[in-house]
């Protein structure tokens, strides 16, 4: 489940990349698989173009960051963003999306 502000975001084309604290559901997502983004009752089906696995620092250097968080100004800010939903963790993934065609 994501929050309306994200959904929204999916859904008017301006987010196409999840990221995600590594959790056993996503461990083993790859490219070509669905992602299934929910809001409530709305769902939005994408196709994972791309995996990438590490520490914010290392998903940072292969996304950008407004990717992941359009609304961020600095990369400091969306890690911050980050740091607040996610406390705790150390390695994260983050699924690059697009549609079907």
């Amino acid at each position: 489940m994501v929050k309306k502000k994200f959904f929204d975001l999916y859904r008017f084309g301006k987010k196409d990349v999840e990221l995600r604290a590594v959790k056993p559901q996503w461990k083993n997502s790859k490219a070509g698989d669905v992602a299934t983004i929910q809001c409530g009752r709305k769902i939005l089906r994408k196709r994972i173009a791309k995996v990438h696995k590490g520490t914010l620092a290392r998903i940072f250097k292969d996304v950008d960051y407004n990717r992941v968080f359009p609304e961020a100004s600095t990369i400091f800010e969306a890690v911050k963003m980050m740091k607040e939903l996610y406390p705790d963790e150390k390695e994260f993934m983050a699924f690059e999306l697009e549609d079907f065609v």
